[in-house]
């Protein structure tokens, strides 16, 4: 009934770099892809330590994507929302990169790294964390 809000939870992303864009699979849609292993072993890995969802984060993401218009009217706006999301979701990760003499270095998770994501990577964070973390219809049903 309550979440651990200590234990955070785990989202693997496969992604690969096509031209200017990424082709990016979730873990599980990785495996059931048909991909043959030489095509696979072409991709590189995510791993990303996200924060659960409690009510009370749920709430504040929903009240941070409240927007004002020119006429001063409050409305939910869904861009701020899912960037809200992606940057507050994100605890760690072991994304990496190469700094200038070639050297292999940690990228630290900060709102500023995380706006120049993929918007391919991006969307996947963010529907493998609404699949972990929201039920949906058809699970409603079955139970």
């Amino acid at each position: 009934m309550f979440v651990e809000e200590d234990e955070l939870m785990t989202i693997i992303v496969h992604y690969k770099k096509i031209g200017r864009h990424y082709v990016a699979y979730n873990d599980e849609k990785f495996k059931m892809a048909e991909l043959s292993d030489e095509a696979k072993e072409g991709f590189s890995t995510l791993t990303i330590k996200a924060r659960q969802l409690t009510w009370g984060f749920y709430n504040d993401l929903q009240e941070s994507a409240m927007v004002r218009d020119n006429l001063g009217d409050r409305h939910w706006n869904y861009k701020v929302y899912k960037e809200n999301k992606l940057r507050k979701i994100i605890v760690k990760w072991d994304a990496t990169m190469k700094d200038e003499e070639g050297n292999v270095k940690n990228v630290p998770v900060t709102p500023q790294i995380i706006a120049k994501m993929s918007p391919d990577i991006a969307e996947v964070i963010i529907n493998t964390y609404d699949q972990m973390t929201l039920i949906d219809d058809d699970t409603e049903k079955k139970s």
